[in-house]
Order: C-alpha cells, then structure tokens, then sequence
C-alpha cells in the first residue's frame, strides 16, 4: 500500500471522522494526494461525508478490524470454523479426506470457516451441506482451541465450534475439489492418519453425551 494512502487510513481508523485538511499530508502535491484518496474512496474503505468531511466505510471498519496498526499489514488471526460429527445407524462416522495442505491425505470430521453474519448453527448446516451435500438436526456439543506447530514453527490456530448429529439425510457428496467423504468406523482408521486434534474431538464427543465441554490442546507435528 502506497505511504499516501496508509497515512490517509491510519489518520481515519484513529479518529471517528476528519475534515480534507487534517488527512492530506502537508508535503504531498495536492493532485498525489487527490489520486490516491479517490482510491481509496473507489475501493469502498472511505467516503466523504455530505458535510464534507471523511470517515471510514463499512467495509473500511472490517479493514480496519482485521489491520495492524504497526506493520499496516493484516493481522494473521486465530480462524474460527464449526466441525461437524456425523453417526449413521451402523455406528460409522462421516469422514473427511483432505486434499489440499496443511494436512495434505489425513482424516477428520468435515469443517469449515463461519461467515461474517451467520451464526454458528447456520455456519455448521451450510458447512454440511456445502462439504457433504447432507442435511441433519445439529446438537451443539462442545468447544475447542487447537493449537498446531510445525517443528518450532506455529501452523495454525483454530477454535472450533463442534456439532453432532445421527443419520444425516441426503445424497453423500463422495467428491470435491478440497476433499473427499465417506462413512467409515473410527477403528478401521490408521490413527497416524488423523488430522491433529481429531483423537480428542472424538473422545469428548463419545464420551461427553450430556455435557457441554471446551478443552484446548495444542500438537507438534
């Protein structure tokens, strides 16, 4: 991002509104400076006001949410996503394969990231219809935070809004572009292909049936 325009947003997010002369640097040639707010104006993050002065938009207060004020660059944040634990009548699970990296060919339960306003129920229907191509009557089981490292770096953090539900209804999507599902019982599953954290996601499910829980644990792969 062009200095100009991370002065412009650094002045906006610290303040709630400011009129031309407090956002335009005193060095910068007007028409420089003109460029790049309407830039800025075009990209939905500022508007000017009626008034005349300028303040963020909608969209530039989720901008400015997701920023580091320091580095001016997008805070990398925890992701938070509803994971989904499917039980036919055979006591199989419904299991999702990974195509794509991290975790490249291993095994857990299909989830997904929530959308900004859906709430967690709507995100875990949607995310099991969208993975699976099923529906099903979701229980809120629990919560959990997972932390992973890859050697001594951090990989991921993700806190998880975890689902169940007993025979799902629908036509089971076997195949998609990010992964693969199907029915399969827990036993038959080589534990070394597990994505980190589904053991114990499966663990409180079947042995925490009444109670909700929330537990964190962190891996090293």
């Amino acid at each position: 991002m062009h200095p100009v325009q991370k002065h412009i947003l650094y002045n906006l997010i610290t303040n709630p509104d400011l009129p031309y002369s407090k956002i335009k640097p005193k060095e910068v040639e007007g028409n420089l400076f003109m460029y790049h707010l309407k830039l800025l104006i075009n990209e939905g993050l500022i508007q000017k006001r009626p008034d005349g002065r300028y303040e963020l938009t909608p969209k530039g207060q989720i901008f400015a949410e997701n920023l580091s004020l320091e580095s001016f660059k997008p805070r990398i944040q925890p992701k938070i996503v509803t994971l989904i634990a499917c039980q036919n009548s055979k006591g199989e699970f419904l299991l999702y394969k990974r195509k794509r990296q991290p975790y490249l060919g291993l095994i857990g339960f299909p989830y997904g990231k929530i959308h900004l306003g859906e709430t967690v129920l709507q995100a875990a229907t949607r995310e099991l219809e969208e993975k699976t191509g099923l529906s099903a009557q979701l229980s809120h089981r629990g919560d959990v935070y997972l932390t992973s490292f890859y050697q001594t770096s951090l990989l991921s953090q993700t806190f998880c809004h975890i689902f169940f539900a007993i025979n799902p209804a629908g036509e089971l999507l076997t195949d998609s572009p990010i992964g693969q599902c199907f029915w399969e019982s827990i036993k038959k599953i080589d534990k070394n292909n597990f994505i980190p954290g589904f053991a114990d996601i499966y663990y409180l499910i079947t042995k925490n049936t009444r109670k909700f829980f929330f537990d964190e644990f962190t891996y090293y792969l």
